[in-house]
This record gives C-alpha cells, structure tokens and sequence, in this order.
C-alpha cells in the first residue's frame, strides 16, 4: 500500500478518534425553558452527562421569546443578565465547550432564570480517566546461581492508562492486518 494511503488513513482514523460530540441540551429539543416542576431541570440532566473538551452543547428553542447567554458564576447564582460573557438569540445555539471546568448559561428572557431556566455544564479534564496503580510491594527473590542479575536488578515500574487511549490501541491492532501500519 502506498505511504499516501497510509498517510490519509492514519488521519482519518485520528480525526475521528479526537472528535468531540454535539450534545443537545436537555436531550431533546425545546427544553431550554423554564421548567414545569423542580423535579426535572437540566442541572439534574447535565449531572448525569459526561462533557469532555471538545464537546459542543446544542440549544433548540423559540428565538422569538427566549436566548442563552454565557455567565460567570456569581451572575449564574443571581441570575444577573446584565454583563454576559456572551449571549446567543438564534434559536439553534451551538457553543463548543474548549477547556475543562464549570461553564454557567441562563436564560436571557426577564424572570425565567430566576424560575429554573439556567444550566451549569462541568467540563472534565483531561487526565480524569486516568487511573494510577500504586507500585507492587517490594517482593524478597532467592535467585539461582546461573540467573542473570542484570534482569533481576531491572524495576518494576507501575503502569499508569488512559482510559481514552483504549479506542487507539483497538483501532491501531485493526489496522496492523490490514497492511497500514508497517
């Protein structure tokens, strides 16, 4: 196989492995609203969801009667629309979330933030699927005469994984039969 091929799919498979997902608000359209009831709000629906750099949020709501505007915290709580970092009155809001941490939103319309219409997305770091395994015990080895030393005296080192690093390995034992990686 020629090494432009190559090339080109090892760019494709990399671009589809570092993609982020488009998530719509709510799971659903129209649920940028004041909610009905306590019961369900966003912030309960952005609890259970896993937001990751690179995600984007996807509002869909009547441009006629409401918007979304992006706030710091202290103006989240209050639901202060007056300085915005920014605001959005479209109908189909697409922001992508480009760095870990909290982001705030609340709804730009009079009254409706203060009845639940707000949403606060926690973006996950980077390393937050790692997992480290703490190194084994030291372990007492009686060696034989003829053992090589020099393998005895090598460290046990622990391993440290990326969980997201999985996809990668798959799709690059996929390829290897295919004849595109050498």
């Amino acid at each position: 196989m020629s090494s432009v091929m190559m090339c080109c799919c090892l760019l494709l498979l990399f671009g589809l492995l570092s993609e982020g997902r488009e998530i719509l608000v709510g799971g659903k359209s129209n649920t940028w609203k004041a909610p009905e009831s306590r019961d369900e709000t966003l912030n309960q629906w952005s609890g259970r969801t896993r937001f990751k750099i690179g995600d984007s949020l996807l509002w869909k709501y009547n441009a006629e009667n409401d918007s979304v505007l992006q706030v710091r915290q202290t103006d989240y709580e209050r639901c202060d629309r007056s300085e915005p970092i920014r605001g959005y009155k479209d109908g189909h809001t697409n922001i992508e979330l480009k760095r870990s941490g909290p982001f705030y939103f609340i709804s730009g319309e009079e009254g409706h933030c203060q009845r639940g219409e707000k949403l606060r997305v926690v973006v996950l770091s980077p390393n937050h699927n790692r997992s480290v395994v703490d190194a084994p015990a030291p372990v007492n080895i009686v060696l034989s005469p003829n053992y090589n030393r020099s393998v005895a005296a090598a460290p046990l080192n622990a391993h440290i994984m990326n969980k997201g690093s999985l996809n990668t390995a798959w799709s690059l034992l996929l390829l290897l039969p295919l004849g595109l990686l050498v």
